[in-house]
């Protein structure tokens, strides 16, 4: 330590100001607040010095002055109460060179503060040759810091790389065990919530439609569900949003994908992020088990982009996002016109709207409702041609086998389980609003013995729909009969069944209409 001497230390009132990151945690004892504090006030009582105020930012990086208690110590400083700061070293007082440097060379001197660190020799009340080389001392702790950001992050993008989560908090789905910290494992209990999510928007629900029923079903949302399990959470969203239903429902980690560095700091010094552009997402495949199968989230993820597609506020229709120009490829946009018998809506190419009098392309104009039969009569013949009653026969009871596993019971046995699990977070929510003195004895009790009655109740048709599962008996051939004879017969196509089947439909300018199916590569 350089030798400091305060000739009038009766003149100061002193502020000791210790701070610690988290990299200076590591480096142990030497670093540690209670070293700091030691240093500093031996130097304070060896020199006589009266101590105002300690002012500790623990775990806060020097590239930054946002922290609570240097802004607390600017603030004593305007309010005239300290006319003295002493530090350990410079990089305490800050690792950001232009920081630091505003501080020293211009904020203590014009409010008549006398600035010590005692590691550097450097007294800014005495004119010496450690104040000369500050500068130089302030460029080399931003150096640092800059090295310490630049280690830290090439490990996360190597872990990245490696297909480890490095995240602070599980996707919604899943946990992280204390033994396995990069490692995702299924949460038994949020999986139901994002199976039905998923299967709720294969079924043709909107986003917003799926976030209205989760939240009128009192399906805890993220949040909340976080909380309940002891989590921490700053914010807590007591609805869902089709934000949220979206984020997730295009998320590839349900699927057992790690797709990460989708964000990214705009350096070191700031906590401003940015998005990084998808083709450089870290993306790798199969790192952990699936909560969804890849048919099912590509499916949702197709009636979200068909929805993208065309977003007609006042009309929806059956082929939205699915009608393109057989010429130039673009969108058919859908727009109405009033007749005499009403409004009819009409596709029309977007290439000709935007450029009609340049020249390019045509209108395609066609009446919307016309297509729409065409597509549905089109589906039809082709079922009803479809006479190969042993492959039939062969998908029928492939479905039958399908359906022990995914009839009704099990669809009621969700429900079960969601309400199960809400009504174990209300329990846990009276609980604490008792142990908070929100909720009294009496109020406490009435309302525990409610939702324990209802919780029993809900437990026990659990076990009995477990029960009932075993006992699931079909008569094969009469079933087999009955849905061949519906399936040719009575079919009716809704926008689930278009979607699964049609992978696009393209009309010339000869209003020819041409439908491409999934299931094979040929159109008609």
């Amino acid at each position: 330590m350089h030798n400091i001497n305060i000739s009038n230390p009766m003149d100061y009132k002193v502020a000791l100001y210790i701070r610690l990151s988290k990299e200076d945690d590591k480096k142990g004892e030497s670093e540690s607040i209670s070293n700091q504090r030691s240093i500093l006030e031996r130097f304070a009582k060896s020199q006589r010095l009266l101590i105002v105020d300690e002012y500790i930012d623990d775990g806060i990086s020097g590239t930054t002055f946002n922290r609570p208690s240097f802004k607390k110590m600017i603030q004593d400083i305007e309010n005239k109460k300290i006319n003295m700061v002493i530090t350990k070293d410079l990089s305490r007082l800050g690792r950001d060179y232009i920081g630091t440097g505003h501080y020293l060379e211009k904020y203590f001197p014009e409010k008549c503060v006398r600035y010590i660190s005692l590691l550097d020799g450097i007294d800014t009340g005495i004119d010496s040759t450690s104040n000369d080389i500050t500068p130089f001392k302030s460029v080399l702790n931003d150096m640092y810091a800059k090295d310490i950001s630049n280690k830290i992050k090439s490990v996360k993008h190597n872990k990245q790389d490696l297909g480890l989560f490095i995240g602070g908090k599980a996707p919604f789905g899943y946990k992280l065990d204390k033994h396995h910290p990069n490692k995702l494992f299924i949460d038994e209990e949020a999986k139901l919530i994002v199976k039905r999510i998923f299967k709720e928007a294969c079924s043709g629900k909107s986003c917003r439609a799926i976030a209205i029923d989760l939240t009128l079903d009192g399906v805890p949302t993220p949040s909340q569900y976080a909380i309940s399990h002891g989590t921490k959470m700053t914010r807590v969203s007591k609805n869902w949003s089709d934000s949220r239903i979206r984020e997730i429902l295009l998320n590839e980690v349900y699927i057992g994908n790690m797709v990460q560095g989708k964000m990214k700091k705009i350096n070191y010094k700031s906590k401003k992020n940015i998005r990084v552009p998808k083709e450089q997402w870290k993306k790798i495949e199969n790192t952990h088990e699936p909560i969804i199968d890849k048919p099912t989230f590509l499916k949702a993820k197709k009636m979200i982009d068909v929805r993208k597609q065309t977003r007609i506020k006042t009309h929806d229709y059956l082929l939205k996002g699915l009608v393109f120009c057989h010429e130039c490829g673009k969108k058919l946009g859908c727009s109405p016109r009033r007749l005499s018998n009403g409004i009819v809506y009409y596709f029309r190419c977007n290439t000709y709207t935007s450029y009609a009098k340049l020249g390019y392309c045509t209108s395609h104009c066609i009446r919307m409702d016309h297509v729409e039969q065409l597509v549905i009569n089109k589906l039809k013949e082709l079922f009803q041609n479809f006479n190969d009653i042993d492959k039939m026969t062969d998908i029928t009871k492939q479905k039958i086998e399908e359906q022990k596993q995914n009839a009704n019971y099990i669809s009621e046995l969700e429900k079960c389980n969601i309400t199960y699990s809400r009504l174990t977070l209300e329990i846990d929510n009276i609980y604490n609003d008792k142990l908070s003195g929100i909720l009294s004895n009496d109020d406490f009790n009435r309302i525990y013995e409610k939702k324990r009655h209802e919780k029993e109740l809900i437990q026990n048709k659990i076990i009995k729909l477990k029960s009932n599962s075993q006992n699931y008996i079909i008569n094969k051939d009469s079933l087999i009969n009955n849905l061949i004879e519906k399936f040719n017969s009575n079919l009716t196509i809704n926008r689930a069944i278009l979607i699964n089947l049609v992978d696009k439909i393209e009309i010339d300018e000869n209003k020819k209409v041409y439908v491409y199916f999934n299931f094979k590569n040929s159109n008609e």
